[in-house]
C-alpha cells in the first residue's frame, strides 16, 4: 500500500506552492492532506484551514460514506462519562453551532429503558456518575410515564435519564461545515482515490516523515502533513507503515411512520441487550437503528436493511412505544464504519508512524457527534499544544495488541 516517491508531478496539489503573499514574502503555510471527505475531514478543513493550506481528497463524493448513513444522535454524555471535558466540549460545539446556515441541532434527553434485573446495577452506576458530575438521573416508571406519554413502560422499572443529548442531520451538518471550510480556504477534491503514502526514511526505523501520498490518477502530492481519516479503509490505507486495531462492521436504520405522530416530548434512548437505539424524526416519525456486527466484506455489503433486523425492530417496538396501532415501514439503509477494540477512536500522532501524519479513525458509529473534538485535538497535535480535554482515551497505545482480529462490540448493544 506505501507509494513509492517517484516524482510524479500531480494534476492535483497545492495552490500557490512557492508563491508570495500579499506583503511579498513567501507563504510558509503548512500543507495539509486530508485522506476523506466525510464529517471527520470536513470538520477538521473547517479547524485548520486558518493557518494552513489544506487539501481534502475524496474517494467518492463528500459525506457519501458512513457520514450520509449516521443517524446523526449527538449522546457526548453518555458515552463520555468518566471524562465531562471531553462530552462538554462536543456539546458546547453543537449548541453553538446550531442555526449556522441550515443546520439546526435538537436538544432533547435521552434515556436508558432498564428491566428489573438491571435496576439494581443501572442505579448504582446513575449515583457514580452524578457525583462525576454527569447530568444524569434514575426515574422510576410512573414519572417517567408521565414525563413522556409515548413511552410505554409496562415492562420496565424505570429510567436513566441523560441530559445534554440530542440530534443532527449528518449530511446538513458536514455541508455546512464544508461550506466553511472552502471559505476559509480549503479545498475538497472528489474521485480521487489515494493509494498510500509518500515518506523518506525507512518504516519502523523512527526516522521516517511524510512527503506526499500517491494518488490512482494524479500521481504523487506533496504535503508537510497527513490526516488519514478514511474511516474503515484507513487500516488497509496505512498498513505499510503503521498497523491500527479497526475492523469494518455493518450497521444499520429504518425509518417508521406511526398512526399518529408521535408526542412533540418524545426522548430519544435505547433498550440494553436489544442492539438497538431509537430517535424521534423531526415529522414525527421514529428512527431506529444499530443490528451491528463484524463485517467481513465491507466493499461487498448491501447498503439495504435487511430482513432480520426488520423482523426484530417490528417485534421490539410495540414493547417500548405507546401507538394507537402499527407503525408502517418507510425508509431503511446500512452503512458500514469502521470499530476499535473498546469503541473509541484513534485520534493521534503515533511515535511509531512517520512524522508528519496523524490518525482520525475507528469512531465506531460515533463519528458525527466526536467530530469537533478530533478536530481540536488534531489542531493541537499539528501546532504541538495541550488540547483543553485529555488525549488519552485517544492514544493508539492504549491498546496493547494492535491486531484487527478481536471481538467486536456493538455500543447499540447497551450491555
Amino acid at each position: 500500500m506505501g507509494a513509492e516517491r517517484d516524482g510524479t508531478n500531480a494534476s492535483i496539489g497545492f495552490d500557490g506552492d512557492g508563491a508570495e503573499s500579499e506583503d511579498g514574502t513567501e507563504s510558509d503555510e503548512p500543507r495539509v492532506v486530508v485522506i476523506g471527505g466525510g464529517i471527520i475531514g470536513c470538520m477538521v478543513a473547517r479547524e485548520l484551514a486558518d493557518t494552513h493550506r489544506v487539501l481534502v481528497l475524496e474517494r467518492d463524493g463528500i459525506a457519501q460514506g458512513a457520514t450520509a448513513r449516521a443517524a446523526g444522535e449527538i449522546t457526548m454524555v453518555p458515552s463520555y462519562p468518566d471524562y465531562p471535558s471531553i462530552a462538554t466540549h462536543g456539546l458546547d460545539f453543537f449548541r453553538a453551532y446550531d442555526g449556522t446556515g441550515a443546520f439546526e441541532f435538537a436538544e432533547i434527553p435521552s434515556v436508558e429503558l432498564v428491566t428489573p434485573e438491571r435496576e439494581e446495577t443501572v442505579r448504582a452506576r446513575v449515583e457514580r456518575q452524578r457525583g462525576n458530575g454527569v447530568d444524569v438521573a434514575f426515574l422510576e416508571a410512573a414519572d417517567a410515564r408521565d414525563r413522556w406519554p409515548g413511552i410505554d413502560m409496562d415492562e420496565f422499572v424505570g429510567v436513566a435519564r441523560y441530559g445534554g443529548t440530542g440530534h443532527v442531520d449528518p449530511y446538513t451538518l458536514a455541508t455546512t461545515v464544508q461550506s466553511e471550510a472552502t471559505e476559509a480556504g480549503a479545498r475538497f477534491e472528489t474521485d480521487v482515490t489515494v493509494n498510500g503514502l509518500v515518506v523518506d526514511g525507512a518504516a519502523g526505523t523512527g526516522d521516517a516523515a511524510i512527503v506526499g501520498v500517491g494518488t490512482d490518477d494524479h500521481g504523487t502530492i506533496e504535503c508537510d502533513h497527513v490526516v488519514a481519516a478514511a474511516g474503515w479503509r484507513t487500516r488497509d490505507l496505512l498498513a505499510d507503515h503503521l498497523q491500527l486495531p479497526i475492523r469494518p462492521y455493518r450497521t444499520q436504520c429504518l425509518v417508521l411512520r406511526p398512526p399518529e405522530d408521535l408526542p412533540s416530548s418524545f426522548p430519544m434512548g435505547w433498550i440494553p441487550g436489544e442492539h438497538v437505539y431509537f430517535r424521534p424524526e423531526a415529522n414525527g416519525d421514529l428512527l431506529v437503528g444499530g443490528w451491528s456486527f463484524a463485517e467481513d466484506d465491507p466493499d461487498g455489503a448491501s447498503r439495504s436493511a435487511d430482513e432480520a433486523f426488520r423482523d426484530h425492530v417490528a417485534a421490539l417496538v410495540p414493547r417500548f412505544v405507546d401507538s394507537p396501532g402499527p407503525m408502517r415501514l418507510v425508509d431503511g439503509w446500512a452503512g458500514v464504519d469502521g470499530a476499535t477494540p473498546d469503541t473509541r477512536p484513534i485520534i493521534d500522532a503515533p511515535d511509531d508512524a512517520p512524522d508528519g501524519l496523524i490518525v482520525a479513525s475507528g469512531f465506531h458509529g460515533r463519528g458525527i457527534m466526536t467530530s469537533p473534538v478530533a478536530a481540536t485535538l488534531i489542531r493541537c497535535l499539528l501546532e504541538g499544544s495541550e488540547p483543553p480535554f485529555p488525549r488519552e482515551p485517544f492514544l493508539l497505545d492504549r491498546f496493547d495488541d494492535r491486531s484487527a482480529d478481536f471481538e467486536f462490540f456493538s455500543i447499540s448493544a447497551g450491555n
